[in-house]
């Protein structure tokens, strides 16, 4: 199956964020054209998508230093994205891997802290031994660009359950955790720490916390 759309919609600033680094137009157009392929091979449901999205302004970040917005002007986005689904009886699986790439139409230059690439993978399974059900996820973000030359660090995440379903699925007992490596709000500030002269602009990010919990869940009856 094959699939085309397109369509035009308006932006404007957001008021409650100031002027930023330039005055905007009061209605921005952007322009969306996409195209989808999707067939089921093997009970494996592919899909592909063509995506290209231009805007005739583009607000790339939120500056930390002024808390203000930078507009970069007009931008092109083109993105690819594939994903695979296959469910059985006692779970399923689900991977997607999609590439974009976000520049500024004057320039050329990168959107600062626009995402590359997201690689994402999940599965579950129903049938464990004990009755043990359990979810799992991968996930992958490449290195963005941060503008003024720098560019961030990629973050990987591993999310993880299992539970055990108890009175005919009404209540369930399960183990979580997540093992994470990266910064999250990755971007770059103008600052300087206790042994620095002066301030320089560096990269600043909050770094990912991994972690393991507890669940308890109940589904009353209506």
């Amino acid at each position: 199956m094959m699939a085309f759309s397109c369509g035009e919609a308006f932006h404007t600033e957001d008021p409650r964020i100031g002027n930023g680094t330039g005055q905007p137009t009061l209605l921005s157009p952007s322009r969306a054209y996409q195209l989808v392929f999707s067939k089921v091979a093997k009970q494996t449901q592919v899909n592909v998508t063509l995506r290209r999205v231009s805007n005739s302004q583009e607000l790339a970040k939120i500056d930390p230093d002024t808390g203000l917005q930078q507009i970069v002007g007009a931008s092109l986005i083109k993105v690819l994205a594939v994903s695979l689904q296959r469910n059985f009886s006692h779970g399923a699986v689900y991977v997607s891997d999609s590439h974009a790439d976000a520049r500024e139409t004057q320039t050329g230059e990168p959107v600062p802290e626009a995402p590359r690439t997201i690689l994402d993978a999940v599965a579950s399974e129903n049938q464990l031994p004990f009755h043990l059900q359990a979810r799992g996820e991968f996930e992958y973000l490449k290195a963005k660009p941060l503008g003024d030359g720098f560019t961030g660090v990629p973050v990987r995440e591993i999310r993880g359950s299992v539970l055990r379903p108890f009175l005919e699925n009404r209540m369930s007992i399960g183990v979580n955790f997540l093992l994470a490596s990266g910064y999250t709000g990755q971007t770059t500030e103008t600052l300087a720490l206790p042994t620095d002269p002066l301030p320089f602009e560096r990269i600043v990010g909050v770094p990912l916390k991994s972690y393991v919990s507890l669940s308890w869940t109940y589904y009353f009856k209506k």
